[in-house]
């Protein structure tokens, strides 16, 4: 058996493709021309259900806008911690604290 190689598709082909197939007379002949399997198709339309550009995407879902600030936020504070740390290290040495 011939093995092939995965294919890749953009969430703007998958909505086209979707699409398309819905315009043949059975589902089975729109999958026999893109060559897809009822289970990728099945999972298209799921995903379609969400939202086209949210799930239908390859990659990671996108990050909530809140959770972006919050990590941004969170690495400005543990910088600030650092440098204050360093600050009080230094401050120490020089009072002969330590």
């Amino acid at each position: 058996m011939e093995k092939r190689s995965r294919r890749v598709f953009t969430p703007e082909q998958k909505f086209a493709i979707l699409q398309d197939i819905e315009t043949f007379p059975t589902v089975k002949e729109g999958l026999e021309k893109y060559q897809l399997c009822h289970s990728v198709y099945q999972k298209w339309k799921r995903q379609l259900a969400v939202g086209v550009r949210a799930s239908l995407r390859n990659s990671k879902p996108l990050k909530a806008p809140d959770l972006r600030r919050l990590e941004t936020e969170n690495k400005k504070l543990k910088e600030v911690v650092l440098t204050q740390s360093l600050i009080i290290s230094e401050l120490k040495k020089e009072m002969h604290l330590d």
